[in-house]
This record gives structure tokens, sequence and C-alpha cells, in this order.
């Protein structure tokens, strides 16, 4: 383990298993919690992150907490940052204000700003601003803004806009749809179920406050 002007790199966890440093740079080892500005991890593992900027390369991580999120060939439990890009990755739970996922999947993504699911899958996206899915599939996509999707699947659509192309849904939700959208239940159904989604929408807003508060609240301790 080296450690020079606030850097540190190893190959091993020090002996409590948690680092402080700067930036840390971990390759082919671990740690337990690691709280720096700068993290960077390859074939390595850690519980926690806290940081300003992660990054992660065919490794895993339990547990981040940063403005900027990266994850290459690795997977993540739980993220919460400002900006989230995946590609060959999977995570779990997200929270964030922007998320890119290339050939990534997800379980459930709460986004305070845009989501582009680029030949990716989350089971559950709820968007506040505009979402993008190319040979994407979420079973659930709820968003305030405008969905755009192509050769994309969806169980459930609620958007203020959606523009389709080459695109399947059970059920569509939606102000103006452009495009062509095969979908299975028809409008009384649709209004039904709006009513139940617009309650389930605001809660959804509440509890990305919650968690946007939490992250807050994280990066100044």
């Amino acid at each position: 383990m080296e450690e020079t002007n606030g850097q540190m790199q190893t190959n091993d966890a020090p002996p409590n298993g948690d680092l402080y440093a700067e930036s840390v740079s971990i390759h082919q080892g671990g740690a337990r919690d690691i709280t720096a500005k700068t993290v960077d991890i390859t074939q390595g593992g850690a519980n926690k992150i806290k940081g300003d900027t992660v990054t992660i390369r065919q490794g895993g991580v339990q547990e981040v907490y940063a403005d900027d999120v990266v994850v290459r060939q690795g997977g993540v439990v739980r993220a919460q940052s400002e900006n989230l890009e995946t590609n060959q990755a999977a995570v779990i739970f997200a929270t964030t204000k922007t998320a890119v996922f290339h050939s990534s999947s997800a379980v459930n993504i709460i986004n305070n700003g845009d989501a582009e699911l680029h030949q990716s899958g989350a089971q559950v996206l709820l968007v506040r601003g505009d979402a993008h899915l190319d040979q994407g599939h979420s079973k659930v996509l709820l968003s305030g803004g405008d969905v755009t999707i192509d050769q994309s699947g969806t169980g459930v659509l609620a958007a203020r806009t959606v523009q389709a192309k080459n695109c399947g849904t059970v059920l569509l939700i939606a102000q103006n749809v452009e495009g062509t959208v095969n979908t299975s239940f028809g409008p009384r159904e649709s209004v039904l179920f709006g009513i139940v989604t617009g309650i389930v929408t605001g809660i959804v807003v509440l509890v990305g406050n919650i968690f946007g508060k939490r992250l807050r609240r994280l990066r100044k301790k």
C-alpha cells in the first residue's frame, strides 16, 4: 500500500479494511469502506464508497454515494448519485439525477432528471424528466416528461408524450402519442389505471426527495 500527497494505491485492504484519502485506486484488491474525492476500482470490490467521482471496472460494490458514478463490467447493489453511467453492468437500486445505461440491467431506478437505456433493461424505471429507450425494456416506466422508445417494450408506460417506433406495451397512458404503439388495454382501463398511477407517481416523487436530502447529508459528513 502506498500513500503520497493524499493519494493511495493498494492491491490489498489495510488491517481495519477502511480507506480515507484524497484519491484511492484499487487493483485486484478490496476494502470495507472508502471515503475519498476520487475512487477507481479495477477487478476489486468494496462495501461502501463515499466520494465525488467513482469508477468501477470489473468490480463490485455494495453501496456508492457520489456525484458521478461509472460502472463498466461490474455490479452495484445500491447507487445514489447525481450522474450514473453503466456499460455491461448491473445495478439493483439506483437513485440518481441523470442515468445512462448501455447493455446493462437494473431492478429499480428512481431518476430525478433524464434517463437513457440503450440495449438495457429495468424492472421499474421512475423518471421525473424525459426517458429514452433504444432496444431496451422496462416492466414499469413512469415519466413526468416525454418518452422516446425505439424497438423497445414495456409492461406499463405512463408519460406526458410518447414518441414510439416498433414498440409494444401492455398498458399505455399518455396525453400525446406519436407513432404506433401496440397496446393490450383500451381507453377505459387506461383511465382507471391512470388514477392509480397518479397516486403512485406522487409517492415516488416524495421518496425521491427524501433520498435526495439523505444524499446531501451524507456528502456533508
